[in-house]
């Protein structure tokens, strides 16, 4: 069960932060009458170091798209969301993190092999260059 402070709240990847402060920073730029925006690149700087699709808009706009589908119709966007923020690959490791997924399998509302599945294709937009930060 989530909290009701949740139930509405849209949970956000760590490249999607990075890629709407980008975007501010740049606008703040170009805007002489923007207030300084030191602080915003010193949070840029932070998330882009957990940001593990390297600020591609596509594999955000894939991996939402796959949010919707079947496939993870049982999971909540909160532990979705937080499987491609801390880059689970391991079933074991997903469970140990996001406690609520340990539930989820051993209540049978998803097998293993589900989750599995779903890690698989989180991990399938994640890049580890340097291109995005």
């Amino acid at each position: 069960r989530w909290p009701t402070d949740f139930q509405d709240a849209r949970m956000v990847l760590n490249t999607e932060v990075s890629i709407l402060l980008r975007q501010l920073i740049e606008q703040r730029q170009s805007d002489e009458k923007a207030p300084p925006y030191e602080h915003m690149r010193m949070v840029l700087d932070h998330v882009a170091r957990f940001d593990n699709m390297s600020a591609n808009e596509g594999s955000v706009a894939n991996l939402r798209q796959a949010f919707e589908t079947p496939q993870f119709e049982h999971l909540h966007e909160f532990e979705v969301v937080q499987i491609v923020n801390l880059g689970c690959d391991d079933v074991d490791e997903a469970q140990k993190v996001i406690p609520s997924l340990k539930h989820k399998v051993d209540d049978g509302e998803i097998g293993e092999d589900e989750l599995r599945s779903i890690l698989d294709r989180c991990a399938q937009e994640r890049t580890f260059d340097d291109a995005g930060a």
